[in-house]
């Protein structure tokens, strides 16, 4: 049997984006690679309300 192991990737980001995926990660209280991974898992949200809600 082969052993696997995990490939590590560097990704290089914006100041802004790395305040970001700080912030989460404290907020969540993890580190940044379980930052990423919420932000990844997460549901997308709409930017605008969508036209079929009939709240009024």
């Amino acid at each position: 049997m082969e052993s696997t192991t995990a490939d590590t990737y560097t990704i290089k980001v914006d100041e802004q984006v790395f305040d970001v995926l700080t912030r989460t990660a404290e907020a969540r209280d993890t580190d940044i690679n379980g930052a990423l991974r919420y932000l990844i898992e997460a549901p997308a949200v709409p930017a605008a309300p969508s036209d079929d809600d009939d709240d009024n």
